[in-house]
C-alpha cells in the first residue's frame, strides 16, 4: 500500500473544497505542489475523478524525483523525516478536502446503510492501531456477537494467483454444509482470520451485487443470533421432495417452496438448502428462482438448463415469472 492510499483509503473529496485548497482543475486530474523542509523538497499531488490519489516528492537539489520515500529499506533519519513531513501534507489535504467513509469502497458503505436500515446496527472499529485499526464489526445489540466483520486487506491473502490490489472483504458466518458450494461462487472464499468451516468471506468490489452480499448478512445474522439452529434432515427432504415434483419448464421461487411445507416466513431457509441439494443426490433445483425469477449467482449453467426446457426471460435477465411459474 502506498503513503497514499494509506491515508486516502476512506476519504471522499469535495471538489470545491480542492478549489479552495488551491488545486489546480487540470482536467484530467486536480493538481497541486507544496514546498515542505525549507524548500529542499517540493510534493505534486494529483487527484482524478475517481478518487485516486497519486504524488511524487521532488528533491530541489537536483530537480529528481525522491525515490528513496518509497523504499521500505530505507530508515535512516533524514528519510524518515522526509516521509512524516510528506505524510502530513498529505493528511492536511484529507482534513480540509474530503469527508471520512466508514469503509473504503463504495459497495462496502452501501451495505453498512442497509444493515443500519434492516437492523439498526451500525459498525464499530474495535482497533485503535495496527493493520486491523480500519476493520469494522458488526454486532448484535443484545448479545454484543459478531455476524460481519468488514476488513480491507490485500487481495493476494484470498487468491495468490491475483495481483496485489487492496480490497474490502465482509467475513460472514454460513452454515457449514452450505460453505462448499458458496466457495465455488466468483467473490466468495474460505474465511480470512476466521474459522474456515463456520465463517466465509465475501469481497466487496461488485464481483456480487449488492442484493446478494445481503442475502449473506440476513443468513449471518440468523446463524448468529441466540438460539440459532441448523438445518435439519427432515426439513432438507421436504424442500427436496418440492423440487422433485416442479413441472419439466416451470419454476418455483424459494417462498412459494416456504409456503407449500408450512414454513410461510422460511424463504432463505429454502435457498440455504438448495444451496446444498447436490450432497443429497440429483434434484432439479435450477427450476428454483428468487420471487422476481432472479437466478443463482454465480451458477451459468442456470440459465442453459431453463433454456433447454423452453423456458424464457425478461430484458433484465430473470426468468418470465407470468409465463412459467406453476406456483
Amino acid at each position: 500500500m502506498t503513503i497514499e492510499q494509506n491515508v486516502f483509503r476512506r476519504m471522499r473529496f469535495n471538489t470545491s473544497r480542492l478549489r479552495e485548497y488551491g488545486f489546480e482543475n487540470r482536467d484530467v486530474c486536480y493538481f497541486i505542489s507544496r514546498d515542505f523542509m525549507d524548500g529542499d523538497f517540493t510534493a505534486e499531488i494529483m487527484v482524478y475523478e475517481n478518487g485516486q490519489v497519486r504524488g511524487r516528492v521532488i528533491d530541489n537539489m537536483n530537480e529528481e524525483e525522491y525515490v528513496q520515500l518509497r523504499m521500505e529499506n530505507y530508515q535512516g533519519a533524514y528519510v524518515g523525516t522526509v516521509r512524516e513531513e510528506y505524510e502530513q501534507i498529505l493528511r492536511d489535504i484529507a482534513a480540509k478536502c474530503c469527508t471520512e467513509a466508514a469503509f473504503s469502497s463504495e459497495q462496502a458503505n452501501r451495505l453498512a446503510a442497509q444493515i443500519l436500515d434492516k437492523y439498526s446496527v451500525e459498525p464499530d472499529f474495535p482497533w485503535d492501531e495496527g493493520k486491523y485499526k480500519p476493520a469494522g464489526v458488526f454486532r448484535h445489540a443484545g448479545t454484543g456477537k459478531w455476524f460481519g466483520l468488514v476488513m480491507n486487506l490485500d487481495r493476494r491473502l484470498l487468491d495468490k494467483t491475483a495481483d496485489e490490489e487492496m480490497i474490502d472483504v465482509i467475513n460472514l458466518k454460513a452454515e457449514e454444509t452450505r460453505i462448499p458450494v458458496l466457495t465455488r461462487i466468483p467473490g466468495i472464499y474460505p474465511a480470512y482470520h476466521m474459522n474456515h468451516s463456520k465463517w466465509i468471506s465475501v469481497t466487496l468490489d461488485g464481483t456480487l451485487d449488492d442484493a446478494s452480499v445481503a442475502e449473506l448478512v440476513d443468513d449471518s445474522f440468523a446463524l448468529t443470533s441466540s438460539g440459532a439452529k441448523t438445518l435439519n434432515e427432515k426439513l432438507i427432504r421436504e424442500v427436496l421432495d418440492v423440487a422433485d415434483h416442479i413441472p419439466y419448464g416451470t419454476v418455483l421461487s424459494y417462498g412459494q417452496i416456504a409456503e407449500i411445507i408450512g414454513r410461510p416466513k422460511n424463504a432463505r431457509l429454502v435457498g440455504r438448502i438448495m444451496s446444498m441439494a447436490d450432497r443429497f443426490g440429483e434434484h432439479p433445483c435450477h427450476r428454483v428462482v428468487n420471487h422476481a425469477g432472479r437466478l443463482v449467482p454465480g451458477w451459468k449453467e442456470q440459465r442453459s438448463l431453463l433454456e433447454a426446457e423452453g423456458i424464457t426471460f425478461l430484458a433484465n435477465g430473470n426468468v418470465d415469472m407470468k409465463k412459467h411459474n406453476s406456483f
